[in-house]
């Protein structure tokens, strides 16, 4: 398999990091960017060139944007950095809903401009959610990644022949956030899909020559790319 060039955000931990370590094993050239210092990295992060950076901040974004361009040509981009919380609108701040807006929305648009020169003939993977349909709970939450999957849709129209865009909407992932985010454990835990199983069909779904530009990536899939690593028929290659 040839070996590519990718850049990953968000991906310090969680399903970022699942996402880095599973490219990084398959042999590709991968550059990455998150939120912890380089210190506080999991002992067992590969060794690939990383940029700590909060992309909540429009001028760290175009930093990491800058910083990415600079390393060359990428054969795809995986932007998955992001934020949300369980909390009624009613107590939401005006700035803390700026703040998940900025990260989820605004950051993606901004790394999405600045990397197009780089990214001619490659793709473009956009991580949502299926809170995109609407999540009581968390509506700010659910708004940034309905206003990413509108952005995304837009993209993959204007970049059509030029790069290709696919938004990806996983769903619940058991990578901790959920609790992060002030979600109390409860029965549907059980639901919750494996990092690594989740980060495999993520990057099937992106690599794929065929696909929608717009994929919910939820239960049967993700166990169809799981079965298919685990009998040699996918996954590392």
């Amino acid at each position: 398999m040839r070996q590519k060039r990718y850049f990953v955000t968000g991906a310090a931990s969680g399903l970022g990091l699942e996402l880095l370590r599973e490219l990084a094993a398959r042999g590709h050239h991968v550059i990455a960017t998150g939120r912890r210092t380089a210190a506080a990295l999991p002992a067992d992060f590969p060794d690939l060139p990383y940029l700590s950076c909060d992309l909540a901040q429009p001028d760290q974004a175009r930093a990491a944007g800058e910083w990415a361009r600079g390393q060359g040509s990428l054969d795809a981009a995986i932007l998955n950095a992001a934020a949300g919380f369980y909390r009624p609108l009613h107590v939401e701040t005006a700035a803390e809903m700026a703040a998940v807006l900025r990260l989820n929305l605004d950051a993606n648009m901004i790394l999405a401009q600045m990397l197009c020169p780089v990214l001619q003939g490659g793709r473009l993977g956009l991580i949502g959610s299926v809170a995109h349909r609407g999540a009581p709970g968390m509506p700010v939450y659910a708004a940034s990644k309905g206003a990413l999957d509108g952005f995304g849709r837009a993209l993959a129209e204007e970049w059509r022949g030029k790069v290709t865009v696919r938004v990806l909407h996983p769903g619940p992932v058991a990578t901790g956030m959920s609790e992060r985010a002030g979600r109390a454990r409860n029965a549907l835990d059980r639901l919750f899909l494996p990092p690594r199983a989740m980060a495999l069909a993520l990057i099937a779904a992106l690599e794929a020559r065929n696909g929608a530009d717009r994929q919910v990536i939820a239960h049967r899939r993700v166990a169809q790319v799981a079965l298919q690593a685990r009998l040699g028929l996918g996954g590392r290659r």
